[in-house]
């Protein structure tokens, strides 16, 4: 369900070799770049046939910024565009680096990041169910937050139906 999204996200690469994926609609020629989602991305790196173009990846020090703001408002902040995808990509590259360091780091910042942002978005669904349609709330949120706040919105509602 939230994958689906952040493997969408578009991602710069080079090819390396010639690839052709008339299924998926992707052929080039090694030398050549193009966008593509950023699961075929990954594929296509571990299968040594692109070179990934890291500038999109987000960094550990900007997720601590992220957060250290996202302690601070009652609301969810709005997030950079693609910012799951970039997580994803960012823990890629890391991992595939061996830095450990900066992985654990980015896992521990993202997580104390998403931590926060369900517990407003879970709290706020409890307290004012109709936020799932206030459209500025709906505008800081990601898609696969999106997502979440739908899944939650409907499991609050059913409880709530079936105990009364």
């Amino acid at each position: 369900m939230y994958g689906g999204v952040v493997g969408s996200y578009p991602v710069r690469v080079a090819f390396k070799k010639d690839v052709d994926l008339p299924l998926l609609g992707v052929s080039h020629k090694a030398g050549t770049e193009a966008e593509v989602p950023l699961y075929l991305a990954l594929k296509l790196d571990e299968m040594g046939a692109v070179e990934i173009d890291e500038s999109g990846a987000i960094q550990p020090r900007d997720v601590t910024s992220l957060k250290y703001v996202e302690q601070r408002e009652s609301y969810p902040v709005k997030l950079p565009e693609g910012f799951y995808a970039r997580v994803k990509l960012a823990a890629y590259i890391f991992n595939k680096r061996g830095d450990v360091k900066s992985l654990r780091t980015l896992v521990q910042e993202v997580r104390e990041l998403v931590i926060e942002r369900v517990r407003k978005i879970a709290v706020l669904v409890a307290t004012r169910p109709d936020i799932i349609n206030d459209q500025s709330f709906l505008d800081r949120l990601t898609a696969e937050e999106r997502a979440l706040l739908t899944s939650i919105h409907a499991s609050v509602t059913s409880f709530a139906l079936s105990i009364i």
